[in-house]
Parts: C-alpha cells; structure tokens; sequence
C-alpha cells in the first residue's frame, strides 16, 4: 500500500541520515571535504529515494533550548554550505521527537492532498483536545473534529473555480523556529499551495508536545495557528466548581452536563427536579419496562414527594425493540401527553436501547424537544452517556438516526443492583474495549477487581466507582471534542469492526458489550500478528476476557465471517477500513487493511484458545432474545 511504502522509505532514509551524520561528527569537522560531500548527499538525499516534493525540509539555522534559568542558549551546530543543517551532537530526546511529529504532519498532509479522505490520518497527528487558531488575532477551535473541519478548509476544499488545491510545496522548518521548553516545542514553518496559476503562503505555527498516544515518536501536535482560515469555536471542559457537573460537553451547538449522583430517586431529592428547572409540577418521563417493573415504585414515591406529577411512557428497551415501530409508539404518547416546547423536558430512564429511541422520538417531535437522560444499565453509563447520537434500527444496525445531545445526564450506580448477570458482563465488554486503546490503568484495575465486581453488580464499591469514572473521562476525552464525528479516526471504534455485522445477524441475537467483546478478541490478535501487541499481552488480554465472562467466539463462525464483516464496515467508514488496533495495552494504531491471511491466522489463533476455555464460546441459549428449543 501506499502508506507502508512511505514508512519503508522514510525508515531507510533516516536510516542513511543516521549513517552520514555518524560519519560527520567523527571526521567532518577536520574535513572540508567531508563537510562538502555530506552537504551534496543532503540535498540530493530525497529525490536518489523516490521521495517528491511532499519530503520535509529541514532547514532551521538554531535549533534553541530553554535553560533552567530560563534565559536561551544555542546549541552547538555544524553548518555546511549551500544549505543550512542542523547537526546536533547529543540529540535530545524532545528535539528527535519534534522533527519525527513534523515529518509524520508532513507525510499525513501529502495524504490528505491525494485523497481527501485522508485527513483523518492527518488529524490523528494532533491530539484529542487539539487547537486549532487563526492567525493574529482570529477565533479558536477545539478538538479534533473541529480541527478537521480547519484543515479541511485549509487543504483540501473544493476552490471557487472547480479546482482542488492538489499541488503544494513541502512543509519546512525556517531558521530559529523551534525553541523548547519542558516538554514542549514550538514549531514555525511554511506551506504553499498552488491551484489554478494562483499560490497561497501559508504560516504554520505547530506546538508540539511529548507524551502523546499517537505516532511512533510519542510526540503529537497539541495546536496549529495559520493565516486565514475562517472557522467557529469549540469548547470542552471539566467544571470543578463545587456541586457542579462531573464533565460537562460543549462545542458552541450543543451543550451537555453529565453528573455522577448516587440517590437520584430517594425521597425529597430534588437533584433532577433543579437541574431540569422543571416548574410546571409536572415531569414527562419515558422509562424501560423492565426498570418500571422493578423500581416503578420508588419513582412514583419520589415524585409525591416532590409534589410531582409523574406522566410515564412505558415502553420496551431491548435490542430487538430498537425499532422504528417503537419510535413512532413514543411519538404517539409525546403527542397524548404534550409537553411545552421548553420547559418540560423528557427524562429518559433506561438502558443504551431505551435512550437512543426515546433521543431519537424527542428529536423529531416538533423538530426538537428538550430531553435528559438516566442510564440504568453500566453499558449505558460508561458507553452512551457521553455521545449524543440517538438511532433506530432500520434496514440496517442504527440505520436511521440523528445527533441530538440530551441537556443533562444522570449517572447514578443506585440502578445497577437490580441488573441481570449478563447486562453487568455486557457492560464489561465496553469498559474493556476503552481500556484496550486509551486507559492501562483502566485495564489494571478491571484485570484485578473485575471478576469481583462482576459478582456484586458493580454496586457500592468505591473500585466500581472509580472504574465508571474512568471510563466515562475515557469517552469525554475521545469523543466528547468530536461529538458530531466528523473525525473518522476514532479510537472508540474499536471493537466495531467485526461487531456491527455480528450484532445485526438475528441467528445470534447478541448483546452490544458482547459484540464489541468479540470483535475485541479478534482485533487483539490481529493486533499481535501484524506486530503491535506481544504475545505475553495478547495472552493476558483473552486471559481477562475469559474471566469475566465475556464471550471470545460465536459457535459455527468461520475467517469468512469476519472478512465480510471487514469489507462491509469500509462503507460505513468512508471507503476506508481506518480499524483502530491496540498498541501494546493502552494506546491505539489505525490500519487500513486487513488481509485473508492476517484474520485467518488471528482466527486460528482464537480457535486454539477456545479449545482449552470452551465456556468463551458464545451460542444462541446466552442470548437476550427468547430462544427456539432448536439448535441455532
């Protein structure tokens, strides 16, 4: 592919700089004629590799670091002429760093000119909560999609005339841009792009800074300033202030608090009632019917406490009742009850299931009504509590939908206690997959407290609060500066590769946790056969599966199974597999492909695995769905 052949010369290269910069600093600076032949090579250095234009060039005169005292100091440099190159003699780790993040923006940047769909690739060069800023004095943007919405105005958009701007000269590193300080460089440099007889001279300002998940170096870029771009603003924080919201989203269109509450529903709290600023003496609430069944009761206790008027939809919150029929069911009671365009909004109490289609009727009644949120299950707490997607099944998984964020959401472990054993372990499957890709001490702790959890429904236990508390930062942090997904590189697609086409399948009939768990086990290995996990580690992660419960394999699946699952979601992705894939434990990479070969070999791989724990085998008797006495 056109990815690795780049990796491959861009390795050989920086393997033959290496060499030469060897040679130089042993003998070069008694040789004037080294110092000349190494200065041919350098410029000569990218065309003798096949390398185009889209090559960065290095050519800063000071590369500069601060002191601890705070003043500047130049570094020791050789110069060799016609060119100006740095030439350090003990490379500091930060400074290797940076030129590694500036060639990766470089070599991402020539992608996305090629083909637009590329800058996701581009994106994943900054980090989740990047910055993007016009220069001098213009608005700031924040995170990563609205950073794609900048540099896709800035590279890649159609130009008036019908031309794309598909041409441009090599990002490049002026003389004293770099100075560093702590962990951080600021970078300037420069880029033109010409279309159409016309040239745009660009400023680039990159900060970049070390300890980042992306990229080989561990260095991303945390924000870009340019010249130019027009662009709105966006917001992600966490108010501290006291009883605030534990996290709270806001990208200057929707705003969301999300407040972890122990007690919601104890008699004369008026926690909800405040926050929804409800004032009528009335609140409309859509709840599961299996949550009504077993604590109908005490909401209905809670409410004549409060002197509250309970109005109830009771409607059905399992996966095969994510329908459009229930949608339109939901519509009819909005209808019957008819809530004020403002100040009555919905509460939506139940699982991920009940959420989604209650979001999605609240979305399309009278193109929009007020709603909020209390997920009942811990999938819903740690998976959908963030995201602001709300969907039905129609044709196909989530086929019909919309963004619609709730004003608030509730998290409150109260609910948990009454959980079936298999909704708590379906849960796990979500916790994991953010563990796997973003969180090792997420992973830790649900490697050593899980199974216990798992016996006591995750209630009351300090160890399951924390564990919820991670993994909702988890997806704040991966996609709460994304809400809207217009970055297609999202590690939080992680175990969605495989799933959608598992969980759609009605042979199956699987819970979403267990789907995603699935498609975990698979990528893992797929993971350790294209060399980004160990063995040791992929061992330990089936070893955590297994222990909690969570199913590694569909009996009756074949490789061929999962090569169609993987061919069906490029279409979902935009053409592109763009499948996140651990990195060792905690940290994520994006693969475009995946060969026969690659699933056949993790398939074998897992298959040998359920030989010796059989139980990880999944079959249609576990399932949510009432079951045929017949083998399915």
């Amino acid at each position: 592919s056109s990815m690795s052949s780049i990796k491959i010369t861009s390795l050989l290269r920086d393997l033959i700089k290496i060499t030469l910069k060897y040679i130089f600093w042993t003998v070069g600076e008694s040789c004037s004629t080294m110092r000349l032949l190494f200065s041919v090579v350098c410029l000569v250095l990218p065309s003798t590799l096949g390398f185009n234009a889209f090559s960065p060039v290095i050519n800063h005169r000071s590369l500069i670091r601060k002191s601890d005292g705070g003043n500047f100091k130049p570094l020791q440099v050789g110069t060799v002429e016609p060119e100006t190159i740095e030439l350090k003699q003990n490379p500091h780790p930060l400074e290797e760093g940076v030129l590694k993040a500036f060639d990766r923006f470089a070599s991402a940047t020539q992608l996305a000119l090629e083909d637009k769909r590329h800058i996701d690739e581009l994106v994943t060069c900054f980090s989740y909560a990047s910055r993007g800023r016009m220069l001098p004095d213009g608005g700031v943007v924040m995170g990563q999609g609205a950073v794609k919405r900048f540099l896709t105005d800035l590279l890649v958009t159609d130009h008036p005339n019908g031309s794309r701007r598909a041409e441009f000269s090599a990002p490049t590193i002026e003389s004293d841009s770099i100075v560093t300080s702590d962990d951080v460089a600021v970078v300037k440099s420069s880029l033109q792009l010409r279309s159409a007889g016309e040239t745009r001279h660009l400023d680039l300002e990159l900060c970049i800074s070390s300890g980042g998940a992306e990229g080989a170096s561990g260095f991303e870029i945390t924000s870009v300033a340019v010249a130019g771009a027009d662009v709105g603003a966006t917001s992600l924080r966490a108010d501290a202030r006291k009883n605030g919201p534990k996290w709270e989203t806001h990208d200057g269109r929707v705003r969301q608090q999300i407040w972890q509450h122990t007690g919601l529903f104890d008699s004369g709290n008026r926690f909800i009632v405040d926050k929804l600023e409800i004032s009528t003496g009335r609140i409309i609430a859509v709840i599961d019917a299996n949550v009504w069944k077993l604590h109908g009761e005490t909401l209905r206790t809670w409410a004549d406490s409060l002197d509250l008027k309970l109005d109830t939809v009771i409607a059905p919150g399992n996966e095969d009742h994510k329908t459009m029929d229930n949608c339109l069911f939901m519509l009819d009671e909005l209808k019957r009850l008819d809530p004020l365009r403002r100040s009555e909004p919905v509460l939506a109490i139940g699982g991920g299931v009940l959420t989604d289609v209650a979001g999605f009727a609240c979305a399309l009644w009278r193109r929009g009504v007020p709603w909020a949120r209390v997920p009942t299950t811990l999938l819903g707490m740690v998976d959908a509590s963030v995201g602001i997607k709300v969907a039905v099944n129609y044709h196909r998984k989530n086929g019909v939908g919309h963004f619609f964020s709730p004003t608030h959401t509730f998290v409150d472990a109260y609910f948990l206690g009454t959980l079936e054993r298999a909704d708590v372990i379906s849960g796990c499957g979500e916790i994991m997959k953010a563990a796997l890709v973003h969180d090792r001490t997420l992973f830790d702790l649900m490697d050593e407290h899980g199974v216990r959890l798992v016996d006591k429904n995750f209630e009351n236990d300090e160890v399951a609060d924390e564990i919820i508390k991670r993994s909702v930062d988890t997806m704040l942090e991966c996609i709460g500066v994304d809400l809207w997904e217009e970055a297609l590189l999202r590690p939080m697609d992680f175990g969605h590769s495989f799933s959608r086409t598992l969980e759609t399948d009605s042979t199956f009939y699987l819970r979403h946790g267990e789907a995603v768990a699935i498609d975990a086990c698979m990528s893992t290995l797929i993971a350790e056969v294209k060399g980004y996990v160990t063995r040791a580690e992929a061992d330990r992660v089936l070893d955590v599966y297994y222990r909690l419960g969570l199913p590694c394999m569909i009996k009756g699946v074949t490789a061929d199974t999962f090569k169609r699952a993987a061919r069906d979601i490029v279409i979902h992705r935009d053409g592109l597999l763009r499948a996140p894939l651990p990195r060792g434990i905690g940290s994520c990479v994006y693969e475009d492909v995946f060969t026969d070969g690659e699933i056949e070999a993790a398939f074998a791989r897992l298959e040998g695995f359920m030989l010796k724990h059989p139980e990880t085998c999944w079959d249609r008797s576990k399932s949510f769905s009432p079951v045929d006495t017949e083998d399915n």
